[in-house]
């Protein structure tokens, strides 16, 4: 018996009965596209920069709403770990363990869980940028395909940094040390990418490094289709593809990896 569906559904219900966890982790959206969005919003001052920094998009909260997805994927994927090390800590791992369930079940139950909780921010990040003062602006339109293209990219992300931190805290039985973690390359992995800012604005050196950060590729996947809706051509199409491609070849690798290391590693 694989027993994912019933973890999952476990982990979640823990989620939605915690007020102040559900309320904070839905609002975290809102703050993040209404404060940082309009705070830096550079086209106030020089509309010029709509064409040379920001891609052609009307405002930088248009800009910007891909690159806060990505990271709101992020960073809840990121403590999907430490619901495996609260688990060992306070008990249930060990029923689950003496229960015919697979191992790599209860690691997967986190990230699958993780990667739930994500959609309803989506919603309220899309609604809350969409009404703000100089928000969110489809100027091009918004189709069917591009708002796939919006949903996999968020996926994926969630997969590959909830896989990743997964695995590491499979053997972990200390909170502080997954903490410890999360805080050292949330920041790196946020300010190298192109999530909030565009190539030309961040240094030659940066620049290219973050070409090579996954966090970029949905960032910039979401951007493309957002700014340009039904006027996407077949490069740019070809483009996120070639994105997208690389997101899910790391999501299946990271996720086999982390199922090859729950059923090897958890013993306790």
């Amino acid at each position: 018996m694989s027993g994912i569906g019933p973890l999952t559904v476990r982990e979640l219900k823990k989620w939605y009965r915690n007020p102040v966890f559900f309320v904070t982790g839905l609002l975290q959206p809102f703050f993040w596209i209404a404060l940082f969005g309009s705070a830096f919003d550079i086209t106030k001052f020089f509309p010029q920069a709509s064409e040379l920094v920001l891609g052609g998009a009307p405002n930088y909260i248009t800009y910007i709403v891909g690159g806060v997805l990505t990271i709101s994927g992020l960073f809840t994927a990121m403590f999907a770990g430490t619901n495996i090390i609260f688990d060992r800590r306070l008990g249930p791992m060990g029923r689950f363990l003496s229960s015919p369930i697979r191992r790599s079940s209860i690691v997967f139950s986190k990230v699958f869980s993780s990667v739930i909780r994500i959609l309803p921010q989506i919603l309220i990040l899309i609604a809350a940028a969409i009404i703000i003062p100089n928000g969110l602006k489809f100027a091009n339109g918004f189709t069917v395909p591009d708002a796939l293209v919006l949903l996999t990219a968020i996926i994926l992300i969630s997969l590959i940094f909830s896989s990743i931190f997964s695995a590491i805290a499979i053997r972990m039985t200390n909170m502080n040390s997954i903490f410890g973690i999360v805080n050292l390359v949330n920041l790196p992995l946020l300010f190298v990418s192109y999530a909030m800012f565009s190539s030309e604005m961040m240094a030659g050196w940066l620049a290219d490094i973050a070409k090579y950060n996954p966090v970029s590729w949905s960032a910039e996947s979401i951007r493309m289709v957002i700014i340009n809706g039904s006027n996407m051509t077949m490069s740019q199409w070809g483009q996120i593809g070639e994105w997208l491609g690389g997101l899910a070849v790391l999501a299946v690798s990271l996720t086999l990896l982390t199922a090859y290391l729950a059923e090897k590693e958890i013993r306790d």
